[in-house]
């Protein structure tokens, strides 16, 4: 193996890792008995779609195509944008 695809594979087990965590939040967070988490449960989805999202976009862009890549980056944009929202309600308690 030469260390391009050492790194590259590095990179799929970190990203892997990342949204198999978020997922396992998400889960725990919607199915526990406290219904006040569920708004929670439910950012750390978004940020696993968004994260996911931004990460095609990034290799779409690679690729050549770059209207699909800005689809996909004014997604992951709108998906930041609901991360701080739900953050906000659940800080500030609205």
């Amino acid at each position: 193996m030469d260390k391009e695809t050492v790194r590259n594979n590095r990179k799929k087990v970190v990203f892997r890792f990342i949204y198999i965590a978020l997922m396992g939040c998400f889960l725990v967070l919607l199915f526990d008995s406290e219904s006040s988490n569920d708004l929670l449960g439910w950012a750390f989805f978004t940020m696993s779609w968004s994260i996911k999202t931004l990460h095609f976009g990034i290799k779409e862009r690679a690729d050549g195509n770059h209207n699909r890549a800005l689809f996909q980056f004014v997604m992951s944009f709108i998906g930041g944008l609901i991360i701080v929202a739900v953050g906000v309600i659940y800080l500030f308690d609205l």
